[in-house]
């Protein structure tokens, strides 16, 4: 467990008659089996030194450690405006002589400013040094403390901030984690949340963790706190759908629903956090999303939050910043749009479930989005709130091509029938289509014209449909473009360079545009894909590769570069018509029935997000 420093009696007590004390923010360090990025959490030269196994800071004589991170800053700008905290203090764990600062750097100009100074002699862990509380209203941007030590073997254990409120909301959090065959991701997030939350006692009646196992394949946890459902596998919407009933009807009487992915790795502290900040929130109505970090690189941001581009679908907000430059975690505070935060860590009060209902039953795929869409509350991001999460290309097939397609249509439909011409609607499956056909990817655009064909039976026809049994056959389907570990064909590195550095001049795209990216060139115009170095054989990436990747060639590798897995395609001139005049006639349906079956989809909403819909769709009273 994370030594951490923090008041004896509790995070949450009355330190007099008239105010109480929280401690909203804990300074934490780096874990080995979470992240080890260290500039995330301090920033220091070689006079520092993270102890892993003790849980230490050590400090060489006259070296400067800095907190103006990512995890450990205090961001002043969202606590003033959404919270009642008007000021703050900081109490630190430290052993040695120091002189400590505390600072603040504006989120714009960056200016420094000193708010506070204190020199402390041979300080001891048992005594934490205490930094009264101050007005934070003066200050905007990052507030944070640097220690510089004053004599030798100097070291810090951790710290917290505080501050004293006039009243603290009793914050009852429902944590909902979604999971199909996940076994192991699961049990290492349940047992970081049980080591680290439910075994302290101030949490015990704050926090329960309901884990949808829509594989139906988990045994039960050893601990009240960890309530296990079966569930029918309606994808993550089903899911979350569940979770959400199963929180808004226990006895406890949650105040909120977290709503959290199973394949996301986090640091616990980020659900204190999240509980501390919504305990002095001054508007009932908000609701807070965690960043995405990627798995890979734990110090770059995917996304915080997006917004929906009815052109191009989610687009999102903060697009790969380097969380370890001050300029841009000071730049990630500044508040842009933002229309929804993605599952894998929002949470949002119970309340909302009796005024809009539940989730779309989209399975997976922008029924998170179209749920902030509906819920239309603020969204909140919080530097130091996140989780890691695996890249979405990663995950890219067939079938996630069907239910982004199917489920973008049907969401445009619900809030863009009005603010888009009849032709974006087309273009919505018809130039993925085209690029999937261009890129020799048939089965692909086979499954972008099914998802533009079930979208035009209507709801309640898709919907009458079992999910699962649905899901299972995209999934047989998309079995032969599978990327398998050891890849189909062999790779090699200098084909797969030559494509991603291919470039073109105006005069060859055109040519390559009017023949149909090759498909109406006769045969002899093709390279020979005989031998591994023909200029027929072609190795691309499997995610962002381009039509001119494969133009004139006969086999074509996709190959993950980072997963190592691939699938082949090959040329063929007859599955192209074949797709293109299917593709054709489904536009001319759709623009013919678009109009009717918008509506249709706008007025059965309210049904289809019900809570006895959902019951039903669940099977729900069959177990009881």
């Amino acid at each position: 467990m994370t030594k951490q420093v923090e008041s004896k009696e509790s995070n949450f007590y009355t330190a007099s008659s008239e105010k109480k004390k929280i401690n909203i923010q804990n300074i934490i360090f780096p874990k080995l089996d979470i992240c080890t990025v260290e500039e995330l959490f301090f920033r220091g030269d070689d006079g520092v030194l993270f102890d892993y196994q003790n849980r230490t800071l050590g400090i060489k004589k006259d070296t400067v450690v800095s907190f103006n991170t990512y995890f450990n800053g205090f961001f002043a700008n969202k606590w003033k405006s959404y919270t009642s905290i008007t000021n703050i203090g900081v109490c630190l764990s430290l052993q040695g002589s120091f002189n400590i600062h505390i600072y603040s750097v504006d989120s714009f100009v960056q200016s420094r400013t000193i708010v506070m100074q204190k020199t402390v002699k041979n300080a001891h862990f048992d005594s934490p040094i205490v930094l009264e509380n101050f007005d934070i209203y003066p200050y905007n941007g990052m507030i944070y403390i640097e220690v510089q030590a004053l004599s030798n073997n100097c070291q810090m254990e951790g710290g917290f901030f505080y501050s004293y409120v006039q009243e603290i909301k009793d914050i009852r959090l429902g944590i909902v984690i979604c999971t199909y065959k996940r076994e192991t991701y699961v049990r290492k997030n349940i047992d970081l949340l049980e080591k680290n939350l439910l075994s302290r006692d101030e949490y015990r009646d704050k926090l329960k963790i309901f884990v949808i196992d829509n594989g139906k394949t988990l045994s039960s946890f050893d601990n009240p706190l960890i309530e296990i459902i079966p569930n029918k596998n309606a994808g993550g919407s089903g899911g979350f759908a569940r979770g959400m009933i199963e929180v808004a009807n226990h006895h406890r009487g949650f105040s909120h629903i977290l709503l959290m992915d199973d394949d996301v790795l986090f640091d616990p502290e980020v659900i204190l956090r999240l509980s501390n900040f919504l305990s002095v929130i001054n508007q009932d109505d908000i609701c807070v999303g965690g960043d995405m970090l990627r798995l890979d690189k734990k110090h770059i941001q995917h996304e915080r939050g997006g917004y929906w581009n009815k052109l191009r679908g989610c687009t999102p907000v903060k697009y790969n910043l380097d969380l370890t430059v001050l300029e841009n975690i000071l730049f990630n505070e500044i508040e842009e749009y933002c229309e929804y935060n993605a599952w894998w860590l929002y949470c949002f009060p119970v309340d909302s479930i009796k005024k809009i209902g539940l989730p779309y039953p989209f399975f997976i795929r922008l029924d998170d989005v179209e749920f902030s869409k509906r819920i239309n509350n603020k969204i909140i991001a919080l530097n130091g709130i996140c989780v890691w999460h695996e890249q979405f290309e990663n995950k890219h097939s067939p079938v996630t091509e069907y239910y982004n397609i199917r489920n973008g249509l049907i969401f445009n439909s619900l809030y863009y029938e009005k603010n888009a011409s009849i032709f974006s609607h087309l273009s919505w499956f018809l130039l993925p289509t085209i690029r999937h056909l261009f890129c020799y990817r048939y089965e692909t655009a086979e499954y972008v014209l099914q998802a533009a064909s079930d979208f035009l039976c209507g709801p309640e026809n898709l919907f009458s449909q079992n999910p699962q049994q649905n899901h299972s056959k995209l999934s047989l389907c998309a079995e032969k473009t599978r990327r398998n570990k050891n890849g189909v064909s062999p790779f090699i590195m200098k084909k797969y360079m030559e494509s991603i550095n291919e470039n073109e001049n105006l005069l060859h795209r055109i040519w390559r545009v009017f023949t149909l990216n090759g498909h109406i060139l006769p045969r002899s115009f093709f390279w020979d894909d005989r031998n591994l170095t023909d200029k027929g054989y072609k190795v691309v990436s499997s995610y962002g590769s381009k039509p001119l990747n494969v133009f004139r060639a006969k086999t074509i590798i996709y190959y993950n570069i980072e997963t190592q897995e691939s699938f082949a395609v090959q040329f063929s001139r007859t599955r192209f018509f074949r797709i293109l005049f299917h593709s054709i006639y489904l536009g001319i349906l759709m623009l013919l029935k678009y109009g009717r079956l918008a509506k249709l989809y706008k007025t059965t909403l309210g049904k289809f997000t019900s809570q006895s819909f959902w019951e039903e769709y669940l099977e729900l009273k069959k177990q009881f």
